[in-house]
């Protein structure tokens, strides 16, 4: 039913300020309750999630594991080839026998054998040999025999050799013991050291197939009556890298002599 003609219509009484305050605090609280509540639901989450992240995962049940033996493989095995040689001593020519001067007390230097190398002393391109030498013990020379020397023996590059000692300034006696080639003064020829029972002994090369000993001009060993040195390894060594060859030299021990009339020398 419509209002009659020219009546005023009512409007709702207008609310009072101490009604709009109780409508802001109400709002103001519900939204407070679901932050906190969200808060607690967001921290409950991230608990969880720690919790699994950080969960120690079950132990399992223990086993008894069987283990076995490691098994190499089968490799083919190489065949080894066989390797012959003959002794061509004979027919090479080289007829050098060591000569340990041992004649009744067993001495101790009578025990070793000698030193021998491979040298080109000449420079032709084909290897000779040295073979080094002791000799008899002094006063016990046998009857009808001469002091023993070293053995160069000259390679003709064919597999033969010659003895060429006589007059190579290398037939010396003395005990030989061992020996080492090198070029000690850089003039492109290899020379000899020696080393022995009585003192050492270095040879120069003189380009000639001759050598000429300067042992004591070049202070490396002691000759002469009465040494007691007594030397058996020998290596040229250039250990400072100055381009000269140094020597390294192995003694073997300080030797002293005495003589009886039955006897003779006796090494201590």
């Amino acid at each position: 039913m419509n209002p009659p003609p020219n009546e005023p219509i009512s409007s709702p009484p207008p609310q009072r300020p101490d009604e709009e305050a109780h409508l802001d605090d109400a709002v103001i609280g519900r939204a407070f309750r679901w932050s906190v509540i969200g808060l607690i639901g967001i921290g409950v989450l991230a608990g969880a999630g720690i919790w699994y992240a950080n969960r120690k995962p079950a132990s399992k049940p223990s086993q008894l594991t069987r283990l076995t033996a490691p098994v190499a493989p089968q490799n083919a095995q190489a065949d080894i080839p066989l390797a012959k040689f003959t002794d061509i001593t004979a027919a090479a020519g080289i007829t050098f026998v060591h000569n340990n001067g041992a004649y009744r007390d067993k001495l101790l230097p009578e025990t070793m054998g000698g030193g021998v190398a491979f040298i080109d002393f000449d420079d032709d391109g084909a290897q000779d040999l040295l073979f080094i030498n002791s000799t008899y013990w002094p006063e016990k020379i046998p009857a009808g025999k001469k002091p023993t020397t070293m053995a160069l023996y000259h390679n003709d590059g064919k597999g033969h050799f010659a003895d060429v000692t006589a007059g190579s300034g290398l037939d010396v006696s003395f005990y030989g013991m061992g020996v080492a080639i090198g070029d000690y003064d850089n003039d492109g020829l290899p020379d000899v050291f020696v080393t022995a029972v009585g003192g050492n002994h270095l040879f120069h090369n003189l380009g000639t197939g001759k050598f000429a000993e300067v042992t004591a001009e070049a202070g490396v060993g002691t000759t002469g009556e009465g040494s007691n040195d007594w030397s058996t390894g020998c290596a040229w060594i250039d250990y400072d890298n100055d381009g000269k060859l140094d020597l390294f030299v192995c003694n073997y021990v300080r030797w002293s002599k005495e003589i009886d009339h039955e006897a003779g020398y006796k090494i201590h």
